[in-house]
Order: C-alpha cells, then sequence, then structure tokens
C-alpha cells in the first residue's frame, strides 16, 4: 500500500515536471501531434494483429 502511494506520488509529480517543461518551451501543440500519432499508431497495431490472426 505505500508503494503504490509513493507510486502515484511520483506520477503525479512527474506529469506536473513535464507540463512545465511542454509549456515552458511552447511545445503544447507538438505534444497534442504526438500524442494522437501514438494513438492511432497503436489502434492500426492491433488492427493489423487482429487481421492476421495473432489475438
Amino acid at each position: 500500500m505505500l508503494q503504490a502511494l509513493l507510486s502515484a506520488i511520483v506520477e503525479i509529480l512527474l506529469s506536473a515536471a513535464w507540463s512545465a517543461v511542454v509549456r515552458f518551451f511552447g511545445l503544447e501543440n507538438a505534444v497534442e501531434i504526438a500524442t494522437a500519432v501514438f494513438g492511432l499508431a497503436c489502434i492500426a497495431i492491433g488492427s493489423v494483429v487482429l487481421l492476421l490472426g495473432h489475438g
């Protein structure tokens, strides 16, 4: 339980630090585009695996 709490705290701190770095460099749009591309790539890979019967 303590490990889960510490993990959550570290995750929140890293998220806040990442947001601060992105805002500092003005990369909000680039991060949103990269996130969308990554999500679409995951969907595409999952679809190919499903179609090839490896699921």
